[in-house]
C-alpha cells in the first residue's frame, strides 16, 4: 500500500476490524485519532457557526416579511 500501509482484501467493515485488532491489538483502532480530532473539530464549528448565522439572518428576513405583509 501506500507509504507502507497496509492493503485490505475485503470491503467489509467488520472484518477489517478483526485484522487490525488481530494484528495491532486495540490500540490500532485508535491510531491518528489526535489529528483527525484537530482537523475535524474546527471544521464543524465553523460549519455550526455558519449555519447558526445563516438561520438567524433568514429568520429575521421571514419575520420583516411577514410584519410588512
Amino acid at each position: 500500500g501506500v507509504c507502507g500501509c497496509d492493503r485490505f482484501t475485503s470491503s467489509s467493515i467488520g472484518s477489517v476490524i478483526q485484522m487490525i485488532i488481530r494484528r495491532e491489538g486495540y490500540a490500532g483502532l485508535m491510531r491518528g485519532w489526535r489529528p483527525r480530532m484537530l482537523f475535524h473539530a474546527p471544521a464543524a464549528a465553523i460549519c455550526w457557526s455558519t449555519y447558526e448565522a445563516a438561520k438567524a439572518f433568514f429568520q429575521e428576513i421571514n419575520d420583516n416579511d411577514t410584519i410588512l405583509s
